[in-house]
């Protein structure tokens, strides 16, 4: 996803959604983002530095932070994004995590309760209720958890991050389709091919190759979603993948089940409805 181009916040009225096993390649956006585990957990990557998320617990990502959520086992997830009236981009949280006994703990799931019930009711009022409990959270976060400002360095360190990971995905949204070699994406960014992979590693927490992958996987879905009758071998060329038990395979490993199975409990079913 790198720059994550969907599921954005609006000035006035926070992104919110509840995801079971959820997966998200790594990525950042211009919000801060509140991730709450209902049930189950997660495995959390920020930056190079990964971890579980486990039930009950909160993570919260500022501005800019490239991370990534992945499951696997099932779960339920609350997320969370909005533009605060306070500015997180220039800060870095000691902490990411909150978890039951922290101080903090009780009074922000109470606000998080609060928004999903108000926006799953959408009784009279529920936009200014939801907005004013997303704002007293990010009040709580800025006020009782530890942080330090980001030096500009920093910040320009962080931005180099992200349009490091923006270089590549660009680049790889004209040739993903193609059997790419580490050379030609290293090369395209005037590195030698060792220096990128570590570069990568450290920047995303993930190889290049298992984000190449999920990229690809990502492309077909897209691709099932479009035209849900598609044929599989039609589907893998589309999506970069040399023959459709390659793609089987790592579709498997990645979704737990099959393409096959895939399009038919989330499209075919729903299309022919």
């Amino acid at each position: 996803m790198y720059y994550e181009e969907i599921n954005h916040a609006t000035k006035n009225y926070p992104f919110l959604i509840e995801h079971t096993d959820v997966k998200y390649i790594p990525h950042f956006h211009d919000e801060p983002e509140l991730v709450y585990v209902v049930e189950g957990c997660i495995s959390v990557t920020i930056e190079s530095v990964s971890f579980t998320l486990k039930e009950g617990e909160i993570c919260i990502f500022t501005p800019g932070l490239i991370h990534n959520l992945y499951s696997y086992t099932p779960n339920k997830v609350f997320v969370m994004k909005l533009f605060p009236a306070v500015d997180l981009g220039n800060i870095q949280l000691c902490n990411n995590v909150i978890c039951r006994g922290d101080e903090v703990y009780n009074e922000l799931l109470e606000n998080i309760n609060c928004i999903i019930n108000e926006n799953k009711e959408k009784s009279t009022g529920y936009e200014l209720c939801v907005n004013i409990c997303a704002e007293k959270i990010f009040l709580l976060i800025i006020r009782n958890m530890e942080y330090r400002k980001l030096e500009d360095t920093a910040q320009v360190k962080l931005a180099n991050k992200s349009d490091f990971l923006n270089s590549i995905t660009a680049f790889l949204k004209q040739h993903y389709a193609e059997e790419l070699t580490l050379d030609d994406v290293a090369k395209h960014l005037n590195y030698t091919k060792s220096y990128f992979c570590h570069h990568f590693k450290r920047v995303t927490g993930v190889t290049f190759w298992r984000y190449y992958t999920i990229f690809r996987l990502e492309k077909s879905l897209q691709t099932m979603k479009e035209n849900p009758r598609k044929k599989l071998i039609e589907i893998s060329e589309s999506s970069g993948f040399k023959n459709v038990r390659s793609f089987n395979q790592s579709f498997k490993e990645y979704y737990r089940c099959t393409p096959r199975e895939y399009m038919k409990k989330y499209y075919v079913e729903n299309n022919s409805e």
